[in-house]
């Protein structure tokens, strides 16, 4: 009742308006997340848990969103003030219609869904960024995209060495070779990726889909982007449709590289996103799918290391 009665005094104070109700989202798993209605529009109210998404980062991408015509939830108020929150809090747009994953959707209609998306990421890595990595006031740290990827692998490592799930030396080789791997994705430029392309942050409104949650944004290449959705396909739906919505999504997915240089890359990339999710599902049900999808695309990039990889 404490943090209600807080969002509402903070929400009034800033945005001079009466909330008539506050309804929290469950099943948000990093923040909390709640739908103010007032007289005349929802609002969305974000409480952080963490330092993450880095400062100014989302203000830059609404920017850069703006800049390029892409439709994006309006951001009103984003605050780093730890007087009422201790991380901070957002206030921006509602928009209208509901996420992908809380549609009943058939197969075709699910084509039709990735096929749109396809379109709109085409649109987004339009937005070309300098460096790659972590990006908060539009410049990131690292020079090459290999670099960062095997630098990055350090992220998780701790936590996954503290749970004994993996052996160091073997986490190594594995970090060694797929950062030789990635070195081909070096040429490609740097632009904004959403990281967390799903179908519970595409937003459905009479047949038009708005990316919403660009928390996770980094300055990637194109190649990360696609190889974040192709592989939570493949947690979501099982290979077989997952490779029916991969095929729909880069039907309409266009770049000024060759396209066909994806599928090399994605298996490689493919396991440094899935030692991402290792680390965070450790402890849960989900790490044993994880696992299997994370020795299947090792074996599918030919590294001799992937039996060991686990112990």
């Amino acid at each position: 009742m404490y943090e209600m009665a807080t969002i509402r005094r903070v929400f009034e104070k800033q945005m001079k308006l009466e909330v008539c109700s506050i309804h929290q989202f469950e099943s948000v798993e990093n923040n909390k997340v709640y739908r103010i209605e007032t007289e005349s529009q929802p609002y969305i109210f974000k409480i952080y848990k963490g330092e993450w998404p880095e400062d100014e980062k989302l203000l830059l991408v609404e920017k850069l969103l703006a800049e390029a015509g892409i439709a994006h939830a309006k951001i009103f108020v984003y605050s780093r003030d730890k007087t009422d929150f201790p991380h901070g809090y957002l206030i921006e747009e509602c928009l209208p219609g509901a996420t992908a994953d809380r549609l009943v959707l058939d197969k075709q209609e699910m084509v039709g869904l990735f096929e749109k998306l396809g379109a709109l990421v085409s649109r987004l890595h339009q937005i070309k960024m300098k460096g790659y990595g972590y990006t908060g006031s539009g410049f990131a740290d690292w020079e090459t995209f290999s670099e960062f990827m095997y630098d990055s692998i350090g992220d998780n490592k701790a936590n996954l060495l503290a749970h004994d799930l993996m052996a160091d030396e073997v986490l190594e080789a594995i970090g060694l070779a797929l950062r030789k791997r990635l070195k081909v994705c070096d040429k490609y430029a740097s632009v904004l990726c959403h990281t967390d392309l799903s179908t519970k942050n595409m937003m459905v409104n009479e047949g038009d889909v708005t990316l919403i949650d660009w928390d996770d944004v980094y300055s990637l290449c194109w190649v990360y982007d696609l190889a974040t959705l192709t592989f939570w396909m493949k947690r979501e739906y099982g290979n077989e449709d997952a490779e029916v919505y991969r095929k729909a999504f880069l039907d309409y997915y266009e770049t000024e590289y060759d396209l066909d240089e994806f599928d090399q890359v994605e298996p490689v990339i493919h396991v440094r996103i899935g030692l991402n999710d290792l680390n965070y599902f450790a402890g849960m049900p989900e790490y044993e799918q994880v696992k299997q999808l994370v020795n299947k695309s090792l074996e599918k990039c030919g590294m001799d290391l992937w039996k060991c990889l686990f112990k």
